[in-house]
C-alpha cells in the first residue's frame, strides 16, 4: 500500500499522529475535518471497515478526499483501549481500487492491536512518571517542617490544579448545610476567600457528601445568578478521626477537553488523606497543648513540686518549677549530672533517704533535708508513687515534693519556746530569791559609808553587776513590766553600740561598714534593744579572731516593719547548729551558756519582732532582726 496512517479521531477532527506516504496539504496539515474522514465510520461502528472502490460506495462518491486526493481504496481497524474507548484507527490507503482478503484484514487488525498495546504502554509510562513526580512533589511539601499547615495545603492546591489542569481549588469544612472555605486558590478572578461560608446546596460538594467518595463530572450548571457556571469538577471527601469533615476539590469555569484518570483520582485521595491526617494531628496537638497548659497551670500554682523519674533511662523526665525553687537546680542540671540528686541530700539523711527511693514497693511519704544550690538547708517532704509496666516491674517513680522548712522551723520554735518558758519560770524564781538578799546586802553596804573599807567600791561594783544580771534573767520570765517604750532612732542606737565597741574592734583589726542616710524611728525599749545589738555585734567580733569587716544594714522590710542586718566574715556556724541557737544552755562558744542569745530572743519576742540566722562555715554569719515600726499589743 502507498499510504498507511495511525489516526486519532476527536469531536471535529481526524489527526494523523503517524503517517507514511502522505503528500501535499495532507502532509502539511496532518489532519482533516472529521466529516470527510473514512475513519469516523470505524469509530462510530466500532469495527473494521474495508472500501475496495470508493467510487462505487454512495457514502464516499462526493467525499472531498475522493475527489481531490483520488482515494479509491481504504481499509481501517479500530484502536481500542483497555477501557473499550476507541481512539482512532490503523488504516491503509491507495489511489486505485483493490481487493482485500480476510487474512489481510486480520493482519491489519493484529497490527492495530499492537498499536493499541504500544499506546497503552506509553500512556502507562507517562502516567507512572506523572504519578512519581506528583508523589515526590507531594512528599517534598508535606515533609517540609519549615512550612506551616496553611502554606502546605496552599501548595497542595497548586499541585492539584497543575495535575488536573483545572483553574481553581478549595479545601472546605462542611457542617450541616454550611460549606466553609478553609483554603482556596484560583488562577482566574475569584471573589471567594478563606473563611467564607456558602450554602451547601450552591456547591458541587453535595455530590461528594451524598456518596462519600471521589466524584468527577462535566456539567454546565449555575446555581443562581450570583454563582459562576462550573464546567468541570473533581472532588474527594476529607475524613478526620473516621468522621466526614469536608472536601478537597478542583474545578474550572472554562470548557476545555480534559481526561481525569483513575490514577488522578487516586492521587487526589492521597492528598485528601494527608489533609485529614494533618487536621487530626493539629486537633490532637491543640488538645494536648490545652491539657499541658492546664497541667502546667496547676503544677506552677501549687506549693508542691511535681516530678517524674524514669528508672530504665535513669533520668528525670519532668519537674515542675516549684522543684527548682526548692532545690535551686534545673531539670537540665539534674540530667547532666546523674549524681546531683544524691549529692544534694543532706549528708546525715543521705543513706536513709536513698534507701527509701531504691527499696520502694508501694506509695510512701518521708522527710529529709536537702542542700539548696545557695548552700541553705531545706526540709523536704516527698510523697512517692511507683509506676509498674506490663511485666509488673517498677519502671518509673512519680513524686510530689513539698518544702516544709518553715513548718520544721515552727516546730523548732515551739520546742525552743517551751524550753524558754520552763527556764524562764525557773530563772524568775531564782532571780526573785537572789534579788531580795542582794538588795539587803547592797543596802547595808551603803549604810556603812561612814566606816571606811578598802574593798567597799569593789564590793558595790560587783553587787551592781549581780543586780544587772538578775534583771536580765527576769527578762526571760516574759515580764513586760520592765519595758519602757519610747520613740527611738535606730540609727543612733546602732551608732552608740558601734562606738562602745570601737576600741576592742580596733585592737582585733576589725572595721564596721554602716551607712544609713534615712533616719528610722521605732517604739522600743532603748536599753533592751541596745542590749540585743551589743550581743550581736560582740558575737560578730568574737567570730573574727583574724580581723575582717562587719557590715551593718538598716532598711524597711515592708510598710510596717524595719530590718537590721549584721553580716560578719567570721568562722561561720554549721547548718545543723543554727536551728538550736537561742535554746537554753546551747552556745556556739566553747564555754558559753547561751544566756545572751536567749535573752536577745526574748527581748525581740517581747517587741513583737523576729530574729533570723543564716551562715556558712568559713564564710561568715548573717543575723537579721525584724522589728515593727509601732508598738503592737
Amino acid at each position: 500500500m502507498p499510504v498507511s496512517l495511525i489516526t486519532l479521531v476527536t469531536e471535529d477532527k481526524q489527526w494523523f499522529k503517524s503517517c507514511v506516504g502522505l503528500t501535499g496539504n495532507l502532509l502539511k496539515d496532518r489532519s482533516t475535518d472529521r466529516d470527510a474522514a473514512f475513519c469516523q465510520h470505524v469509530v462510530l461502528d466500532s469495527k473494521p471497515l474495508v472500501i475496495e472502490n470508493a467510487m462505487e460506495d454512495e457514502r464516499f462518491i462526493d467525499n472531498p478526499l475522493v475527489k481531490e486526493h483520488h482515494i479509491r481504496f481504504y481499509a481501517g481497524a479500530p484502536i481500542v483501549t483497555k477501557h473499550n474507548n476507541i481512539l482512532g484507527t490503523l488504516c491503509i490507503i491507495d489511489v486505485k481500487p483493490r481487493s482485500f482478503s480476510e487474512d489481510e484484514l486480520q493482519t491489519l487488525v493484529d497490527l492495530s492491536k499492537w498499536v493499541h498495546t504500544e499506546i497503552e504502554l506509553r500512556a502507562d509510562l507517562i502516567e507512572k512518571t506523572i504519578n512519581e513526580q506528583s508523589i515526590r512533589t507531594l512528599y517534598e511539601v508535606t515533609s517540609n517542617n519549615g512550612l506551616s499547615f496553611e502554606e502546605k495545603i496552599k501548595r497542595l492546591l497548586r499541585i492539584g490544579c497543575d495535575r488536573f489542569r483545572l483553574s481553581d481549588g478549595n479545601i472546605s469544612k462542611i457542617t450541616g448545610d454550611d460549606y466553609e472555605i478553609i483554603q482556596t486558590i484560583s488562577k482566574t478572578p475569584n471573589e471567594r476567600r478563606a473563611g467564607d461560608i456558602i450554602p451547601l446546596n450552591e456547591t458541587y460538594a453535595g455530590k461528594v457528601v451524598e456518596k462519600l467518595e471521589p466524584h468527577h463530572f462535566k456539567q454546565s450548571v449555575a446555581f443562581n445568578d450570583q454563582t459562576p457556571m462550573i464546567k468541570e469538577y473533581v472532588g474527594a471527601p476529607i475524613f478526620v478521626n473516621n468522621y466526614f469533615y469536608g472536601t478537597f476539590c478542583f474545578f474550572s469555569l472554562d470548557q476545555s477537553f480534559r481526561s481525569i484518570s483513575n490514577s488522578d483520582l487516586e492521587f487526589l485521595q492521597l492528598m485528601t488523606q494527608w489533609v485529614g491526617f494533618e487536621i487530626e494531628r493539629l486537633q490532637a496537638d491543640a488538645i494536648l497543648r490545652e491539657s499541658q497548659e492546664r497541667f502546667q497551670q496547676i503544677v506552677n500554682n501549687i506549693k508542691e513540686a511535681f516530678w517524674i523519674f524514669d528508672l530504665e533511662e535513669n533520668r528525670l523526665l519532668y519537674m515542675s518549677s516549684a522543684l527548682k525553687e526548692i532545690s535551686g537546680y534545673t531539670e537540665e542540671q539534674y540530667n547532666a549530672d546523674q549524681t546531683l540528686w544524691i549529692n544534694t541530700i543532706y549528708a546525715e539523711d543521705r543513706e536513709h533517704t536513698v534507701a527509701k527511693f531504691i527499696n520502694i514497693e508501694e506509695s510512701i511519704e518521708f522527710d529529709y533535708r536537702l542542700i539548696h544550690s545557695n548552700g541553705s538547708i531545706r526540709w523536704v517532704r516527698n510523697r512517692v508513687v511507683p509506676i509498674f509496666n506490663e511485666e509488673g516491674k517498677i519502671y518509673r517513680l512519680v513524686g510530689v515534693a513539698e518544702d516544709i522548712t518553715e513548718a520544721k522551723l515552727n516546730e523548732d520554735l515551739i520546742r525552743k519556746t517551751d524550753k524558754l518558758a520552763a527556764v524562764s519560770q525557773l530563772a524568775a524564781s531564782i532571780a526573785h530569791e537572789i534579788r531580795n538578799p542582794l538588795t539587803s546586802v547592797k543596802g547595808f553596804m551603803q549604810l556603812r559609808k561612814d566606816q571606811a573599807s578598802p574593798f567597799e567600791e569593789l564590793i558595790l561594783a560587783e553587787l551592781g553587776q549581780m543586780e544587772e544580771f538578775v534583771n536580765e534573767i527576769l527578762i526571760l520570765a516574759n515580764s513586760h513590766l520592765g519595758i519602757k517604750r519610747n520613740r527611738n532612732e535606730v540609727n543612733q542606737l546602732l551608732d552608740e553600740v558601734l562606738l562602745a565597741n570601737k576600741e576592742v574592734s580596733r585592737l582585733l583589726n576589725i572595721t564596721f561598714d554602716f551607712e544609713s542616710h534615712d533616719k528610722i524611728e521605732i517604739q522600743c525599749d532603748e536599753t533592751q534593744i541596745k542590749q540585743v545589738f551589743q550581743h550581736v555585734i560582740s558575737n560578730a567580733i568574737e567570730s573574727m579572731p583574724n580581723g575582717g569587716e562587719v557590715r551593718i544594714e538598716l532598711g524597711m522590710e515592708n510598710d510596717e516593719s524595719i530590718y537590721i542586718l549584721v553580716k560578719d566574715q567570721g568562722v561561720g556556724i554549721a547548718q545543723e547548729r543554727i536551728a538550736k541557737l537561742g535554746e537554753p544552755y546551747y552556745s556556739n562558744k566553747e564555754k558559753g551558756s547561751g544566756l545572751g542569745l536567749m535573752i536577745s530572743y526574748k527581748i525581740i519576742q517581747n517587741h513583737k519582732g523576729n530574729i533570723f540566722f543564716t551562715s556558712e562555715v568559713g564564710q561568715g554569719t548573717t543575723v537579721k532582726i525584724v522589728l515593727p515600726l509601732k508598738h503592737q499589743v
